[in-house]
């Protein structure tokens, strides 16, 4: 169904980088508004009601992190995305941090995941513009407070899900993620408790959608986060990073152990099979799997995950379809 009343504005000083973004929000039912700056961007709160913006981080004058600011004083209820570059992990986060929704990465390369962001985005507005209003009533009909008290707690707990919730696999997101894995580093630090981190990468997953198309690319990864689900425990954190990217958390668990725990999921994804268009078909992960087995000293929780990206690089470079763990070299 086409979505009514919808505006989302795209703020980026490259006018190729707007085009891209007015096509794929257009093609979803919005009206999309466009700004080359900040400064411009502002202007246009006045004339518009917007549910969505999209803005770059790096602009001249108006940065697309003060923009975020200005919004969340004018309307907390609108949600920004902020777009960088492939290096700005850092300010990826920090936009994170100051209330951004998402971000997507330039040059893009996932068009579908882009309006996912935008219609989940929407949905997030909405629902906490509801909230809003049920706040204003609750002023004036003093008779139901009780009924109204139970709805608004119902809207906060759906703000709260979605806000850590994947949509398409039901599993935990990179925000919640991020946000584990610095407290799990905390409490290393104060308490040495071991534990382990793995990141998981679908092998051929751009080869596999071309080829049977997105739909089934999304069964795969609804069967790989089930498999993931499966054999890790309650305890653990599972979620999906981005993309065809998941990611794990284990508690309170040894390198070697963690090692176990990796090796049935590798394992459990091979052996598993999806039916397309009549064929049964089979995928397989890459895994790369590092840890503090309670003597090591890190100094940020960034470098655990560099050491996992570089020992699942390791298990694409060596063939796919496997296992790594990190060891310096």
């Amino acid at each position: 169904m086409p979505i009514l009343n919808s505006i989302a504005l795209v703020v980026d000083d490259e006018p190729n980088v707007c085009d891209v973004l007015c096509m794929i929000l257009e093609n979803e039912g919005f009206t999309v508004v466009t700004a080359h700056s900040g400064e411009e961007a502002l202007g246009l709160f006045g004339e518009y009601f917007f549910d969505i913006v999209f803005t770059d981080v790096c602009m001249d004058g108006i940065s697309g992190l003060d923009l975020l600011t200005r919004i969340k004083h004018i309307d907390k209820s609108i949600k920004t995305v902020v777009m960088t570059a492939h290096t700005g992990y850092d300010t990826v986060l920090e936009a994170l941090r100051g209330g951004a929704h998402d971000f997507i990465e330039k040059p893009f390369t996932d068009h579908s995941r882009i309006a996912s962001i935008a219609l989940t985005a929407r949905s997030h507005a909405l629902l906490e513009r509801d909230n809003q209003d049920l706040l204003a009533r609750l002023k004036i009909k003093h008779g139901k407070l009780e009924a109204a008290n139970k709805q608004l707690i119902e809207l906060n707990q759906q703000l709260e899900k979605l806000a850590i919730t994947d949509s398409l696999t039901g599993l935990k997101n990179r925000r919640y993620i991020d946000s584990a894995l610095a407290n799990m580093f905390t409490h290393y630090s104060r308490y040495k408790d071991p534990f382990c981190i793995a990141m998981i990468d679908v092998d051929n997953f751009k080869e596999f959608n071309d080829q049977y198309g997105h739909s089934a690319g999304d069964t795969v990864l609804k069967l790989i986060s089930e498999q993931l689900q499966i054999n890790t425990r309650n305890a653990d954190t599972v979620g999906r990073y981005g993309g065809e990217e998941f990611f794990l958390l284990l508690a309170n668990t040894a390198p070697e152990q963690g090692l176990v725990v990796a090796q049935r999921v590798l394992d459990a994804v091979r052996n598993s099979v999806i039916e397309v268009n009549g064929t049964c078909v089979s995928v397989t992960v890459s895994i790369g799997l590092s840890g503090l087995d309670g003597t090591q000293e890190l100094d940020r929780e960034q470098t655990i995950l560099d050491q996992s990206d570089v020992a699942l690089y390791r298990a694409k470079q060596q063939g796919r379809n496997q296992l790594q763990v990190y060891t310096a070299i």
